[in-house]
């Protein structure tokens, strides 16, 4: 039986798993990335968005959109599930923004929501998760945020006041607030 072109690419059967499909908050396809939202200070919260997962997946990986004037400033990422319990994040040390403006940054899932070392996490789809990115700084452009609705995303930012301590609960944002979405994805 011929698959469809795409889902064996590498040689292997095909897996609902995902291949190496990354699922974003938003769509972003062939725009200048600069012109992807509204340069923001990565100041101490969690700037939450969510990220709808059509298919059961195994994530390793969450990039995210630095703004304009990436600076030197640390970033971490989490992973909440629909309930707004801590799944996954990265190291609580934070990656720092690369000062390559309008890239991704990507960080690796490195600990479970109870603090173990883990390598990725498994999200079960369909279903609704949400992305946390945590700045360490003040520095304006750090981030790059949605500024309008988009596509019925919800996003919010939850207080958080410690650089790399992050809630086990959050309360998962359930509108949209003009610039609180980090722009992000998963793979």
């Amino acid at each position: 039986m011929a698959l469809p072109n795409g889902i064996n690419c590498a040689g292997e059967a095909p897996s609902v798993s995902g291949g190496k499909l990354r699922i974003s908050n938003i769509p972003l396809g062939s725009v200048a990335l600069a012109s992807v939202g509204t340069n923001t200070a990565d100041v101490v919260q969690l700037w939450v968005t969510d990220i709808w997962v059509p298919v059961n997946r195994f994530i390793k990986t969450i990039g995210v959109l630095q703004g304009g004037t990436a600076g030197t400033d640390k970033i971490l990422v989490a992973v909440y599930n629909s309930a707004g319990a801590l799944i996954a994040s990265s190291a609580l040390a934070g990656v720092s923004l690369n000062s390559s403006a309008n890239t991704f940054l990507e960080l690796s899932l490195a600990l479970d929501g109870a603090g173990a070392a883990v390598t990725g996490v498994q999200l079960y789809g369909p279903g609704q998760y949400y992305i946390a990115v945590q700045g360490n700084g003040t520095a304006a452009g750090a981030i790059q945020t949605v500024n309008a609705p988009y596509l019925d995303i919800c996003a919010n930012s939850v207080t958080a006041g410690v650089f790399g301590t992050l809630p086990a609960t959050i309360a998962v944002p359930i509108t949209f607030t003009a610039n609180k979405a980090p722009v992000v994805y998963v793979y």
